[in-house]
């Protein structure tokens, strides 16, 4: 009996040992990350680094982190954010940030409200730690700009999944559950109402090197984007679509994703409040889009192509401008 409790209190004092250990690492390797960010000249302070959570996890907080990229304008901060892991499987992480948080955006500041925004992060047991999924979660989210634009949504959720079946693959998905878009946007087109039900997305990322500790070290660029399911209802408009993108020599988009647009008569009207062509165009794009809609079974229902080809990208015959690059 006495040998057992000697083995008990040996294996906690060694349980406890790797913990103050490895908590001490935790804190070591962010101040670390900071000083390397602000070493590369990039803006990245704190005002604190605490690790807690003894004997079985290890729970990180940062006081008001403040990162920014003074090249490009992008930057973010917020009163805290925290990390926590449990002691046995450090290679998962789950991310809590608070209600309030402030992104800088090259020409202008969005402030990000949400009752609840949580990340999970899990990366492969070994020493490339490779990306196996990474899900954020938000309720009740409102982005609001300083030039006066405005965005919420009851909720949203955002994966990205290892898929092991083929070789720099991962799946994405994407759920926005009751998204109001900015004010202006949805007065231009009242017959759609004020709300966008539902956006989902189903989609897989062919990259050209795998999501691991290397990336900051290999260029990293997409090769195919390959869209299973996408749909999206706003009001009486339905919008779906699949097909295939992948990138040409050149580093353009080339390729077809194939749209199904039911009850399109509001397109024409959003097409001209997004900014994609002149007002003036409104009622051409109208009888335009309604001969197309003729050549199908349901005049209601309108069938059309997203081309990317030669460094261009069009909506059926509509011209939208230069295709996207890849690289």
């Amino acid at each position: 009996m006495r040998a057992i409790l000697w083995i008990v209190l040996a294996l906690g004092v060694l349980w406890g040992g790797y913990w103050f250990v490895g908590s001490t690492a935790v804190e070591r390797s962010v101040r670390q990350w900071f000083d390397a960010q602000s070493a590369q000249g990039m803006t990245a302070t704190q005002e604190g680094i605490a690790v807690a959570g003894f004997p079985n996890r290890f729970d990180l907080t940062v006081t008001k982190p403040h990162l920014a990229d003074p090249l490009t304008g992008w930057g973010w901060q917020a009163p805290f954010a925290q990390v926590f892991s449990m002691t046995w499987k450090p290679w998962h992480l789950i991310a809590a940030l608070p209600q309030d948080q402030e992104i800088d955006a090259p020409d202008q500041k969005v402030s990000l409200h949400s009752s609840r925004l949580i990340a999970s992060v899990r990366f492969a047991p070994s020493t490339d730690l490779a990306l196996e999924e990474a899900v954020i979660e938000g309720h009740d989210v409102l982005a609001k700009s300083d030039h006066g634009w405005q965005l919420a949504a009851s909720s949203l959720v955002f994966a990205l999944e290892r898929d092991a079946t083929r070789a720099n693959a991962q799946r994405l998905g994407l759920d926005v559950a009751n998204l109001t878009p900015d004010l202006k946007l949805a007065q231009s087109v009242p017959e759609l109402g004020p709300t966008i039900s539902v956006i989902h997305l189903d989609a897989t990322l062919l990259l050209t090197a795998p999501l691991d500790r290397h990336v900051a070290e290999t260029p990293l660029a997409l090769n195919t984007l390959l869209v299973t399911d996408f749909h999206l209802n706003w009001g009486d408009l339905k919008i779906s679509a699949s097909g295939q993108v992948d990138r040409a020599p050149d580093g353009f988009a080339s390729g077809k994703i194939d749209f199904r647009i039911e009850n399109w008569r509001t397109i024409p009207a959003l097409i001209v409040a997004l900014g994609l062509v002149e007002p003036g165009m409104g009622d051409t794009l109208t009888r335009g889009i309604a001969e197309l809609a003729k050549s199908g079974s349901d005049p209601n229902v309108l069938n059309l192509p997203l081309n990317f080809a030669e460094g261009r990208m069009n909506l059926g015959p509509i011209p939208l401008g230069p295709a996207p690059m890849l690289n």
